[in-house]
């Protein structure tokens, strides 16, 4: 065999092992529809669990991960391991860009939910001198809750300092010793309480703060997945379904996921809440307006 015939066949093998392994990297990703979200056991996102774990999302393309930073959500999507997240508005805010996130549906609004924890009294606190430690995740919806809790409570004259804490890393905290204060939410928060922190405040007393929980995902994903995101709500409207007329059998299959929670906890927690996936939400579509997040994408 000449040495021009040589190199012509190995050139066009060298193309057909090219031109299989291109179509194998194309039909692996062309069947590879999955919509990945994250999500954390924060309770207004427990039905996600629970339709997860019963196997409901199976036929379709949702995937969850699960994570307990708030922060994780910017650190997954700008990696692009996700293409959407359940959380609050202030999460989404906290994006560089958040032009291209849309709401696809409201789930819940926080009423007592999320809360300050201290080991001091709020007078105590007003009247202190010392430096008061502050425990908190940076860049997420505790950095704004606690901000709107010094303004409105007027205690900017007082010294913070801010530590950039996970909610697993708040639990390990001990009440004792140098007043500290402690931004947390269930099932995280039932831990501190059951070691002696108190609550000096939540988003129930806050007259200036609201906070709203929604599924945000990138506009390119909505685009093309519209039906599937209302087959995604009826999902989680039918595991919320579960929750209020089977309560205990709905907190045996999502209690893995609740930081050890007993039953009587969760449910206590599930009235920290308001409901949002049914009824009139225009008035929080309104005050997420005001924020600069875009609404024209929600599932009724």
């Amino acid at each position: 065999m000449s040495n021009s015939k040589s190199k012509m066949l190995w050139i066009v093998a060298i193309a057909l092992m090219l031109l299989g392994a291109g179509l194998t990297f194309f039909s692996q990703h062309s069947t590879d529809r999955h919509i990945r979200i994250s999500s954390n056991p924060w309770v207004g996102f427990t039905p996600f669990i629970y339709a997860q774990e019963k196997g409901w999302l199976e036929k379709t393309p949702f995937r969850f991960t699960w994570v307990v930073d708030l922060s994780e959500n910017a650190r997954l999507y700008e990696r692009g391991f996700t293409q959407g997240f359940t959380a609050t508005q202030y999460e989404m805010l906290h994006f560089k860009d958040y032009s291209h996130f849309r709401p696809m549906f409201l789930i819940d609004r926080s009423a007592g939910a999320d809360v300050i924890l201290s080991n001091r009294k709020l007078e105590q606190l007003r009247q202190s001198r010392e430096t008061i430690n502050v425990y908190l995740e940076m860049g997420s919806l505790n950095e704004d809750f606690f901000k709107a809790f010094v303004a409105e409570y007027k205690l900017a004259e007082l010294q913070f300092k801010l530590s950039d804490t996970s909610q697993k890393e708040v639990t390990q905290l001990s009440p004792k010793g140098a007043p500290v204060m402690v931004i947390s939410y269930a099932p995280y928060s039932t831990e501190l309480l059951k070691k002696g922190f108190e609550m000096v405040s939540s988003t129930a007393e806050l007259q200036s703060f609201f906070v709203i929980d929604a599924l945000f995902v990138d506009e390119h994903s909505i685009s093309a997945s519209a039906e599937e995101f209302k087959q995604l709500k009826a999902i989680f409207d039918r595991a919320l379904d579960a929750m209020h007329t089977r309560p205990e059998e709905y907190y045996d299959v999502v209690r893995g996921y609740l930081e050890g929670q007993s039953y009587e906890e969760f449910m206590a927690s599930t009235k920290q809440v308001e409901w949002l996936n049914q009824g009139d939400t225009s008035r929080y579509q309104r005050q997420l307006n005001l924020l600069s997040v875009v609404t024209d994408r929600l599932i009724k």
